[in-house]
């Protein structure tokens, strides 16, 4: 699986979803859940998704004032999730 995340020798990627994809994103990765709700991602103003070469992703909620939340811990994607929000990202770095 890491081959088509992080080609080349990447070890770790960076994906940045402003705002106006917040929601959008949430939803595919979490919609799954029984406690999901959109709601509750409202107050985040970006999302970043850190994609490690093993496969593993984390995702955080960014709150503003360097402030941030820890929305998923970095785990593997079983439900083959991240493939589904990389083309939505808004910017995208390499480690």
């Amino acid at each position: 699986m890491a081959g088509h995340i992080l080609p080349g020798g990447v070890r770790m990627k960076r994906y940045f979803y402003r705002k106006n994809k917040v929601i959008l994103v949430c939803r595919q990765l979490f919609g799954g859940r029984d406690d999901y709700k959109e709601s509750q991602y409202e107050k985040y103003e970006a999302l970043e998704v850190v994609a490690q070469e093993d496969g593993r992703f984390s995702v955080w909620g960014d709150l503003g004032e360097e402030d941030a939340d820890l929305l998923r811990d970095t785990k593997p994607d079983h439900g083959r999730v991240l493939p589904q929000v990389i083309p939505m990202a808004d910017d995208v770095t390499n480690e």
